[in-house]
């Protein structure tokens, strides 16, 4: 399992921060104080917050490695996204009826979330 230093530096490069001076500006922390966490010294829970919130990351995942850097999102409400994963729920209807299902969810979910189409 990587440590909190490599999960810090997973979280800045998937989020896009390549500036190290502007994140620990943001942080209110200096640069130095970055590179030390990002070699593993002791990171403030505070701080941890912060960076959090400015990543837009799980505390949990930060902190202590459990589950997703996206695992404080909610789930989304439409799991059921693709036909295969309709046949299943939908066993026994004809593969017309599934289709219009699936857009009818497409739909829904457009309306809801027009940036996830």
């Amino acid at each position: 399992m990587k440590q909190v230093g490599e999960r810090l530096g997973l979280a800045m490069k998937a989020r896009g921060v390549s500036k190290q001076m502007a994140f620990a500006i943001e942080v209110g922390v200096s640069e130095s104080m970055v590179s030390r966490w990002k070699r593993g010294d002791g990171l403030s829970l505070s701080s941890a917050m912060r960076i959090c919130q400015m990543l837009d990351i799980s505390l949990d995942w930060l902190l202590l490695g459990r589950g997703e850097m996206d695992g404080h999102r909610p789930q989304k409400r439409f799991p059921l996204a693709e036909k295969q994963d309709w046949q299943a729920a939908a066993d026994g209807l004809p593969d017309p009826v599934v289709d219009a299902i699936i857009k009818l969810a497409a739909a829904i979910r457009s309306t809801q979330h027009p940036d996830r189409r």
